[in-house]
């Protein structure tokens, strides 16, 4: 009687045994879909659309940025001056650093003003999207989730001379704004690198131009070059 006993419970415990085990590897089953998943479709939309939201909102703020700047009426004659000798040869260009330096103050922190208004930004995706067929991408009612990104800023100035007829160049001076902003999503942390650039002011230049300046195309670098 105590065998038959004995013998029912382990039964009884390996059928439990066996039913706990096949239900972890349901679980786990199921956890390893879910992972891929994840992985392989809800992360790369997510790392899409974010790429595409980042990349529009940090393009208004370059170009809010930029258009402060060229509110602030910057002349050519602001920003550089040309030393020529005696016989009307140019021997130096020289840059206003102070104004340059304050206008790069400016870009960047009104850029950084304009990134900080799209903290704990919202996407809104529709749950079609979720399924991976393009038809339906656009069904069903939408999830939010939310991205917190963090951007810095980069102004720099860039030379362009062009020539306009016979011993006439014209000297172009770009305004170029870099964002790199690092958005931290809930699968995934990824850097949005955006940029835009706009002719702050020109001159149209008579005489020769030494040719040491005409191969720089980096303001910086050409300012700090002597004929």
């Amino acid at each position: 009687m105590k065998e038959k006993r004995k013998l029912k419970f382990f039964t009884i415990n390996f059928a439990k045994r066996r039913g706990f085990y096949r239900f972890f590897c349901i679980l786990t089953i199921i956890f390893a879909l879910s992972a891929c998943y994840v992985r392989f479709l809800v992360t790369p939309l997510l790392v899409e659309i974010c790429n595409a939201k980042i990349k529009v909102d940090s393009s208004r703020c370059i170009n809010y940025a930029i258009t402060e700047a060229m509110n602030q009426n910057i002349t050519y004659d602001d920003l550089i001056n040309i030393v020529t000798d005696n016989t009307g040869k140019i021997s130096m260009i020289q840059a206003n650093s102070v104004q340059l330096n304050m206008l790069s103050k400016l870009i960047h922190r009104v850029t950084i003003s304009q990134l900080s208004n799209f903290a704990n930004t919202m996407l809104k995706i529709p749950i079609g999207a979720f399924t991976g067929i393009s038809i339906l991408s656009g069904l069903g009612p939408s999830i939010n989730i939310e991205i917190f990104p963090y951007g810095d800023v980069e102004c720099g100035f860039k030379s362009q001379f062009i020539s306009a007829g016979i011993n006439q160049t014209l000297h172009k001076i770009y305004l170029v704004v870099t964002t790199k902003i690092r958005v931290v999503l809930p699968t995934k942390t990824i850097v949005v690198d955006n940029g835009g650039d706009v002719v702050l002011c020109e001159s149209l230049i008579v005489g020769h131009i030494p040719e040491v300046y005409l191969q720089s195309g980096n303001l910086t670098e050409m300012l700090n070059l002597v004929p």
